[in-house]
Order: C-alpha cells, then structure tokens, then sequence
C-alpha cells in the first residue's frame, strides 16, 4: 500500500507542476456551470410540463452527477491551492433574473395548494433561503463568530 501511495503522490505532484491539474479545474468548472445551466433549463421544463423530461431522464442522477463533480472541483481547487470569494452583488441582473425564475417556478407549483397554505410555504422557504444566506455570504457574522 505504501508504494501505491508514494506513486500516486509522485504522479499529482507532477501533473500540478505540469499545469495540467489547473487546465481541468478550469474545464470542470466551465463544465459545471454549463451543467447546471443546462439542469435548471430542464428542471423549468419538468414544472412546465410533468413527466416530459422524466420520462427520458433521470433528474436525480443528473443532479446527482453535477454534486459529485462539485465536490471533486472543490477538492481539486483546494489540492492546486485556487480559491474564489463569493461576493454577491445584490444589482446585479443575474440575481434579480434568478429571482423572477424562483417566483415563476413557485407560482406555477404552488397554484393547486389551499390559499391559506400559499404564504406558509414561500415563508418557509424564504426563511430557509435567508438562513443559507447569513451562514454562507455574511462576512460580519461570521467574523464576530471566529
């Protein structure tokens, strides 16, 4: 076993030295987000229309596949030593058109749901969403806790 180790160690650090390692983290990342541009499309067109994208294909696996590959990006990143802030800008037409996309998608599964119910479930997930977003993009929060 101490063998394989040695030898796979040798091998990362030659392909980091290489550039190589770099080179895939760039293609995996344009990967992924052409990915999940690409899952959000179908995710729209399966509340469009039930069972048109499932019956073809799994959903699941593909989400699936985009988080695992999210998580070797992840690793890979931190192993080459790249990492990126997260800075929000709250003006920016991508987070307002991800928003329209959020409320579209609500209004169009929520409208069977009993009108009283409607507002508890878009606070609930608007709490949620509020939540995820103080734990992940709060910076003074975050440095009072540390």
């Amino acid at each position: 076993m101490p063998i394989i180790h040695t030898y796979l160690s040798k091998q990362l650090a030659l392909l980091k030295n290489n550039g190589f390692l770099a080179v895939s983290y760039a293609l995996l990342a344009e990967a992924l987000y052409l990915g999940f541009a690409g899952f959000l499309t179908l995710f729209t067109v399966e509340t469009l229309l039930p069972t048109f994208i499932t019956a073809r294909f799994s959903l699941t696996k593909f989400f699936f596949i985009l988080f695992l590959l999210s998580l070797v990006l992840g690793f890979l990143g931190r192993y080459i030593g790249v990492s990126f802030e997260w800075k929000i800008n709250k003006k920016s037409p991508l987070v307002w058109c991800g928003l329209l996309w959020m409320l579209g998608i609500f209004a169009v599964s929520l409208y069977k749901f009993p009108f009283y119910l409607i507002p508890v479930i878009i606070a609930g997930f608007l709490l949620v969403g509020f939540l995820f977003w103080k734990i992940l993009f709060d910076n003074e929060s975050l440095n009072q806790r540390f």
